[in-house]
């Protein structure tokens, strides 16, 4: 398979073009990092940087997406082509957002797996710690996964969704090194330096499965799960509820344990408490998020062989989209880590 590439701009000031088939980002001072255009597939535009007109209307003409990010993280807007709308699986996708059996199924095998992904997580790092407060979250996150298998509705689902995340959350808060202990999960802002990097690593995931919503054809507002909102992409948060443990849960533990980033590379907005990582401190933890991505593991029960998250993020959504035309939710599979 060829190789693929995503361009993440975090250095202000930085000028993104296109010169001779190529994708340059040129840094303050001079200093250039360039891509072949035929092989990227997104730019991610964190702060303020540059690019200049001629360059966005290529990467439209390429369908090449471009995600505008706040320096900590907030996002602002995304420019994309329209060359990958399916009108017609569009519809296909609005009939099966009305139909309630469908989504109830697609909700209930998503939740299932994401609990049973958290515990998995869990399990990994309680196999030294030996904590017996988190075999009982575990315990109970079990009980909740079982009680999402006899769910009537989604807000049934969406319940035991939410239970089972206070367990695993109020476990992960009694495993991390101690500088880093939380209370809880904190969203819009985050309040302490690892509900910074979920919230980071989370919105950069949403725009990972957004892109391959669009790819597919599919509309990523039109949900199937999550309810519809004004300016929330429902079908990329749905699809990406399998993989937050698998991705960004794992990647904020191995930072954190690992020692990668400490407490002091956080800054606190003192007006709303808001902490977020420094600016060279993003940069690494995009780096990292963008390794992980590039990954492979073997974790789709429906595939036999190893491939990247990033690809199997794309194989995920391609399957949802042949369901939606099949009207065969029976036929996704979500991811479960062994």
């Amino acid at each position: 398979m060829i190789p693929v590439s995503f361009l993440y701009v975090c250095e202000p000031e930085t000028k993104v073009k296109i010169r001779e088939g190529q994708i340059v980002a040129e840094k303050k001072g001079g200093l250039e990092i360039s891509l072949p255009l035929e092989l990227l597939e997104g730019v991610i535009l964190v702060g303020p940087a540059q690019m200049t007109v001629p360059t966005f209307a290529e990467l439209l003409k390429n369908g090449v997406p471009v995600t505008f990010l706040s320096g900590s993280g907030e996002f602002f807007g995304r420019l994309e082509s329209t060359k990958h709308v399916n009108i017609f699986r569009q519809r296909e996708q609005f009939r099966a957002g009305d139909d309630e059996s469908f989504c109830l199924r697609f909700s209930a095998a998503v939740v299932s797996a994401k609990i049973h992904n958290q515990a998995v997580i869990l399990r990994r790092y309680n196999r030294h710690l030996r904590k017996e407060k988190v075999d009982d979250h575990i315990y109970q996150m079990g009980l909740l996964e079982e009680a999402v298998s006899r769910a009537k509705t989604i807000p049934q689902v969406m319940g035991y969704e939410g239970a089972a995340s206070r367990h695993y959350f109020s476990a992960l808060s009694t495993m991390v090194r101690s500088e880093f202990a939380f209370t809880g999960r904190t969203r819009m802002p985050p309040l302490d330096p690892f509900n910074s990097m979920l919230s980071l690593g989370y919105t950069l995931l949403l725009y990972e499965t957004y892109t391959a919503v669009v790819n597919k054809g599919l509309h990523p507002y039109a949900g199937l799960m999550h309810q519809d909102r004004n300016g929330h992409p429902a079908l990329a948060s749905d699809l990406m509820e399998e993989w937050r443990p698998v991705i960004v849960d794992s990647l904020v533990m191995s930072l954190v344990q690992g020692g990668s980033l400490e407490v002091s590379d956080f800054i606190k907005n003192e007006e709303t408490g808001a902490v977020y990582l420094g600016k060279s401190n993003l940069r690494k933890f995009v780096r990292h998020f963008e390794q992980k991505l590039r990954s492979e593991a073997n974790y789709l029960p429906q595939v036999n062989y190893r491939m990247s998250y990033r690809r199997a993020i794309q194989h995920q959504a391609g399957i949802l989209a042949n369901c939606i035309e099949n009207k065969n939710i029976s036929m996704y599979r979500p991811v479960r880590l062994r």
